[in-house]
Formats: structure tokens, sequence, C-alpha cells
């Protein structure tokens, strides 16, 4: 029992040495790409100062990037990204790894959620009565139904110095948070810095 305790232990450190490894490699091999991002969420009692993190390109519309259809809940995807200055702009969503030039990078997500809803395409016209505006929106996406989904990358938590969290959680008005992550040939994703108006806030340490 005694020997059978002691490998359970050994397996279970081997399995988190390795989840380590994995990030640190993804960190210091990654090609850096800058994420526009909007922080919710940021204290947890039980796991100290962390940001929860919703990015632009956690919501794609279908119908404004190439690739792939049909998606469902839990399906692995592979996004493929432009990278910019002050956010990564999406280009096409794939169920394998797309081909892609050396300016582009390819980030790996699992999708949370789908929608199909003919309102997503709506915007309320202010020179329309709200009866009138609903009347022609009903005329005008009759039959069209646009797809959504959500998608989840392994980098929507980050951890900050105690009591910093709230600070990104509510930014001053003229100020612009986003994050700078690695991402390694595989899509996999780690977060290197957070921004705030483009100047690094906090920044992740390799060992």
């Amino acid at each position: 029992m005694k020997r059978q305790l002691v490998l359970v232990v050994l397996l279970q450190t081997l399995v988190l040495l390795a989840m380590i490894a994995k990030k640190q490699w993804t960190l210091a091999t990654g090609t850096p790409v800058v994420l526009a991002t909007a922080p919710i969420d940021p204290r947890s009692l039980f796991r100290g100062d962390y940001v929860q993190l919703n990015y632009k390109i956690s919501t794609l519309r279908l119908d404004s990037v190439a690739g792939d259809r049909n998606f469902k809940k839990h399906e692995q995807v592979f996004v493929l990204l432009q990278p910019g200055e002050t956010d990564a702009k999406p280009i096409s969503v794939h169920r394998q790894r797309p081909s892609h030039t050396a300016q582009q990078v390819v980030l790996k997500g699992e999708v949370e959620w789908v929608v199909e809803d003919a309102w997503l395409t709506a915007s309320v016209p202010d020179s329309l009565p709200s009866e009138a505006w609903l009347d022609t929106l009903q005329q005008k996406h009759e039959g069209k139904i646009v797809t959504q989904i959500n998608v989840r990358y392994g980098i929507e938590n980050y951890f900050v110095p105690e009591g910093q969290g709230r600070v990104l959680e509510q930014p001053n008005e003229d100020e612009t948070i986003a994050m700078r992550v690695a991402i390694d040939r595989f899509g996999n994703a780690g977060i290197q810095a957070v921004l705030v108006n483009g100047k690094e806030r906090y920044r992740e340490k390799l060992f």
C-alpha cells in the first residue's frame, strides 16, 4: 500500500512538472501577439487575485470570417490570426490546423457555445421609431440566420500581484487593457504580459 501511494504521488508530481514545462516552453518559443481584452470577475477568495478575461476574438461571427462551418460545443478549433500592433484580427476558423504565411499565427481553442440567430445582424436606426424598425428588420432578415461561436483558448485567467486585480477590472476611461500572449507552433498560448495603454503593467517570469 505504501509503495502504491508513493507511485501515485510521484505520478502526480510528474504530471504537474510536465504542465509547468509545457507552459514555459510556449512562453519561451511562442510568437508574441497582442490581444485586446475585456476583463471581468477579478477576485477569488480561494485562488488569490486574478483577472478573468474575455477577448475580442473569443466571440466569432461566422459570416465575418472564412473557414469551416457547423461547429459543435466542445469541438476543437484553430483560429487563423493576423497580428496587429494593438490587436489581432481573426481571418478564419477551422477544425484542422490551416496553412498560414510567416506573418500569420494559428491559435488553438475549444468551442464553448454556438448561437444561431437572425437578430445578430440587427442595428437600430435612429431615424425610425421602434415599431417601424421591427417591421423593417423582419422583412430584411427573414430566413437569414447568423451563426456565432464563443471560443476558449486557455488564456482566460491570469494571476496578478495581491490587491491589483480590481485595477484591471475597472480601468480608467483613458486606459485600454490588452494581453501579449505567446503562441507556439502547435497553437497553444500563454500570457506573457498585461499591457495598459500599450505599456507593460505586469510580466510573466520564466524560471
